[in-house]
């Protein structure tokens, strides 16, 4: 096996670690690529560093020229029905993608790059299958852009193939009553800490299951703006004892905001962690 396969083997293989990448980097230098080795050290060191740190702009401002002079060399491999991507900690870490192709050739995009994240887009019949897809294993992120059908959601909860996600946004989806009880119900994403639920409809009832059921205790980001909450689901979520973990709580655009009660329970129990603005 080539060395720069085994360097790359070894990052596949341990994704979260720092070491193989700055390895590979330093493989990059002594093969005449050092504009691709500065680029992953500083996104590596980007990755470490708090946003307040005083080195950072300096950083920022070197990766950004790296990638304007480079980025069409670096993603050359990327398939065609890629329509968007983002580099992480140095390599393609995010893709938008059609769902059926990824469905089809996403293991070969994930043979050549530590893959965090994808969103999909398709109609609604390609729920099912994306669920019982494996190509699904080991993402941090998924970003559903499908109108997933009622029958559909019973098959998420129970997906087998998203232990180690992280982060999930299923903004736009409007069968509700489904989404919500599926996702209170399930026994998958054991370490899910991020759920976006912008515009999809949510009022009173489906804000009440959702905040007041211990599913929600794994949380430390939630998206609910855009929605329908009125003033009691906005108590629910002010008097909820699974919520203590949230970081982040986004209520933006809701009915709630323009009840005064409402209002100062929430930011009584979450202060600067909840955003209130608008209805």
């Amino acid at each position: 096996m080539p060395e720069s396969e085994a360097l790359l083997r070894a990052i596949l293989e341990a994704p979260d670690d720092d070491a193989p990448r700055l390895v590979y980097a330093d493989w990059l230098d002594e093969h005449g690529d050092a504009a691709r080795a500065a680029f992953i050290r500083a996104q590596v060191e980007l990755a470490r560093l708090t946003p307040e740190d005083p080195t950072r702009t300096r950083i920022v401002q070197s990766e950004r020229t790296l990638l304007n002079a480079n980025r069409a060399a670096w993603i050359k491999w990327l398939p065609d029905w890629v329509s968007a991507h983002d580099f992480r900690r140095g390599f393609v870490g995010w893709i938008r993608c059609d769902a059926a192709s990824f469905l089809a050739q996403g293991d070969d995009v994930r043979r050549k790059t530590p893959l965090e994240g994808v969103r999909l887009d398709g109609p609604d019949d390609i729920a099912v299958p994306v669920f019982r897809s494996r190509v699904l294993e080991g993402l941090r992120s998924l970003t559903l852009s499908i109108n997933v059908p009622p029958l559909a959601w019973d098959q998420l909860a129970a997906c087998p193939y998203v232990n180690w996600l992280s982060d999930l946004d299923l903004s736009s989806n409007r069968h509700t009553e489904q989404m919500v009880k599926a996702l209170v119900g399930s026994t998958a994403f054991p370490v899910l800490r991020s759920l976006r639920l912008k515009r999809c409809a949510l009022g009173d009832e489906h804000t009440v299951w959702l905040v007041q059921h211990r599913w929600a205790e794994r949380l430390r980001a939630l998206d609910l703006s855009n929605n329908y909450i009125g003033p009691e689901g906005g108590l629910a979520i002010a008097a909820s004892p699974f919520l203590d973990g949230l970081n982040q709580l986004n209520l933006n655009r809701n009915p709630l905001s323009q009840n005064a009660q409402v209002v100062e329970a929430l930011r009584g129990r979450f202060g600067p962690r909840v955003r209130l603005h608008g209805s």
